[in-house]
């Protein structure tokens, strides 16, 4: 949790009165208990037909956060009246406020007013405005139904109730009240782990809560000491954010976020602006920012758009993205030639500031939009199990549904190389050759009859090394080979690698038909980049009560599904993929790396998941409601932008280093027609790697 605590003479005065006016108008006049606010909640109820007003006293609210379960009962209101007034016995009313207003939870992990104040309006509680103690003052009733980041109009309604009922009891004059009601929320921008990292903060919890349960998570003051790398989150974070938007950006342009009114005075148009945008008075917004502007004229050419803080230049160069969405048109390039059939006047839009225009007296522009697409990331230490970083999604406060964690999707390619891993362990090799011609499956006993796989190029390549067949992600041959090796053979081995969604039984599987999640995936190729050993990840190292004694301690829970030999072959077929496959963008990494793409149906889902000897990283990028990303959107396209960028920063000035070698292994030189074993002389031999056991026609005679 995130808690600050903070005495009461360090808190605004009108933030108290806003908790009084709507938690317990009576509070310095009442022994704990407060009958007549029952009552009076009782006929409110009774009215309006449903539970609108609570009769419980501040007091009682806290006496049941620090010493009293969540069950509904009377035994258990008749122990918070009588805490309440033992409560009020002990302590001054001060004292009571002051423990009240650091312990009460606000949502988004914020415990007490402190924490709000930095979570909701990154500041200190002290520096709070009327409209803002007045919303953080209406969270405590119903956090998650009256956070404004998940429910703006929500929040903006209970906020003005507190306002208003701080009017009726006097606390602020009704001028006051009409202007605070008025005022848009001008949410700040907080910067520590919660907000840094909060799919990763939500995992822990979840896994505390069923460690210790939820009376020991929240009351007992433990200490939790995790495995992430905040510095590699950021940049996981930053990495992902940035390729969502260019990747957004290829599918079109849906439209502006709304309108205003033109016609009235640039100054109160650029007032609105400002309190839109969180200014701070005087401080200009910095290159990079993504603020809302309003266009103010339209030409052919450009944009000229007020921003707040004077205006900008949208050039048609900033903005040729901005074409209507049809997710069957590539969009790298699909160009508008005019601005003026994409914006009007009074639209309000997304902009980035882009720095000081050339003419010298207005801002530079790009149109942006907030993505609708989401993605997912997770990077470990293969060798450790430890979560480095972990994103769950492009905007925790909107979704916390954690895309690397719960997401169940399929992984088209990204599933191959455990169909591969089988059938190396059943003695195939990388110089096995299949023929890649058409065939047709009848399978009546599943779900598809006459099933005619093909290729991504929709061409068929004849006799093919297992190695070629790997790096180009050939379809054919890879429903060949599993069909050779058997579908409950590669759901074994899937499952002895870490992957725990059901599978279905039909060669469709070795496509990555089955939906899994990331983190199953990423789980299962940490044992190819870690010598056939799979760490199961863990993002806890350790943890403390509030006496400093330790709770719990990580204990790596390790299984080898595959042999060290096998691990190398797989990674060395992976490392095919990066050099000559179809994650060749990867050799930019200027690092040796193995990896895989995958890509699925009509665009769906794109991934990517690559290693290095020390670190492992899997990135998906899809939409919630699974519809297309558009045409070409492939694992090579949309993921390893998201994964190059990410490795390329969390690796900088890390030492490089090579993939171990087993002795399980040999290299031997082959002709590359045969796969057989070949002598010096032949020209187009070159040499692969095999199992020591395992060697083409049976000779013992290879180079090592």
């Amino acid at each position: 949790e995130k808690r600050i605590l903070v005495p009461l003479n360090k808190i605004p005065v009108q933030l108290k009165q806003a908790a009084l006016a709507v938690e317990d108008a009576n509070f310095y006049r009442h022994m704990g208990i407060d009958p007549r606010a029952i009552f009076r909640a009782f006929l409110t109820n009774m009215r309006a037909g449903h539970v609108v007003e609570g009769g419980s006293t501040i007091t009682q609210q806290l006496s049941k956060t620090l010493f009293l379960s969540r069950e509904r009962s009377l035994i258990r209101k008749i122990k918070e009246a009588i805490l309440s007034v033992r409560m009020e016995l002990v302590f001054t009313k001060d004292e009571i406020l002051e423990m009240y207003l650091n312990q009460i939870y606000y949502g988004h992990g914020s415990y007490g007013v402190e924490a709000a104040a930095r979570t909701y309006f990154g500041k200190n509680v002290e520096n709070l405005t009327l409209d803002e103690v007045a919303l953080i003052a209406g969270l405590p009733k119903s956090p998650n139904n009256y956070s404004p980041y998940r429910n703006p109009k929500r929040a903006r309604s209970r906020r003005n109730h507190v306002i208003r009922r701080m009017a009726q009891e006097g606390f602020v004059k009704r001028n006051e009240a009409q202007q605070a009601m008025k005022k848009q929320f001008k949410l700040g921008e907080v910067t520590n782990m919660l907000n840094k990292a909060p799919y990763f903060v939500e995992y822990i919890r979840q896994q505390l809560m069923t460690m210790y349960g939820r009376n020991k998570v929240y009351k007992s003051g433990l200490k939790v000491y995790t495995t992430l790398n905040l510095e590699k989150q950021i940049i996981a974070q930053i990495a992902t954010k940035k390729n969502l938007h260019i990747a957004d950006k290829r599918y079109g342009y849906r439209g502006p976020l709304g309108t205003m009114d033109i016609s009235l005075p640039e100054t109160v148009l650029q007032e609105n602006l400002r309190e839109i945008n969180n200014y701070t008075k005087g401080v200009l917004p910095k290159a990079g920012t993504i603020i809302k502007g309003l266009v103010k004229s339209v030409e052919r050419e450009y944009l000229t758009v007020l921003i707040g803080q004077g205006e900008g230049i949208i050039e048609l160069k900033d903005m040729n993205w901005a074409r209507e969405p049809n997710v069957k048109v590539d969009g790298r390039w699909a160009r508008i030639n005019r601005v003026d059939k994409t914006l009007h006047p009074g639209d309000k839009i997304m902009v980035k500031v882009l720095g000081v225009h050339e003419s010298g007296s207005v801002w530079s522009l790009s149109l942006e939009q907030e993505p609708d697409v989401e993605s997912a990331l997770i990077s470990i230490e293969p060798d450790t199990g430890n979560i480095k970083a972990m994103i769950g999604g492009y905007n925790f406060s909107k979704s916390q549904f954690n895309r690397a964690i719960q997401a169940v999707r399929q992984p088209g390619s990204a599933f191959k190389p455990i169909v591969y891993a089988t059938a190396i362990s059943k003695g195939f090799s990388p110089a096995s050759i299949i023929i890649d011609s058409p065939i047709i499956f009848k399978e009546k006993d599943h779900s598809f009859d006459k099933w005619k796989p093909v290729n991504f190029e929709k061409k068929f390549y004849g006799p093919t090394p297992l190695r070629k067949a790997l790096a180009h992600s050939r379809n054919i041959v890879t429903v060949k080979l599993l069909q050779k090796i058997g579908t409950r053979s590669v759901i074994q081995m899937a499952k002895s690698l870490g992957i725990n969604s059901r599978l279905e039984n039909n060669l469709s599987i070795g496509l990555g038909s089955s939906g899994v999640t990331l983190h199953e995936l990423v789980s299962a190729y940490s044992a190819f980049a870690n010598r056939g050993i799979r760490v199961e990840s863990q993002g806890i190292r350790y943890i403390e009560n509030r006496n400093g004694e330790t709770l719990f301690e990580e204990n790596q829970n390790k299984t080898q599904p595959i042999t060290s030999g096998v691990a190398q072959i797989v990674t060395s077929l992976l490392q095919s993929v990066v050099q000559e496959g179809t994650a060749k963008k990867v050799r930019s990494l200027g690092r040796p790396t193995a990896g895989k793409t995958g890509t699925t149906n009509n665009y769906i889902d794109a991934w990517f998941l690559g290693f290095t000897p020390k670190l492992l990283t899997g990135v998906w990028v899809g939409k919630d409601n699974v519809e297309p990303l558009g045409k070409n959107e492939t694992g090579s396209r949309t993921a390893i932008p998201i994964w190059l960028e990410y490795m390329k920063n969390a690796l900088a000035h890390t030492p490089i280093h090579n993939f171990p070698v087993t002795p399980e292994t040999v290299f031997a030189k082959i002709n590359p027609d045969t796969g057989s074993l070949t002598n010096s002389e032949d020209s187009k031999g070159f040499f692969e790697i095999f199992s020591q056991d395992n060697l083409p026609n049976g000779q013992n005679n290879p180079t090592e």
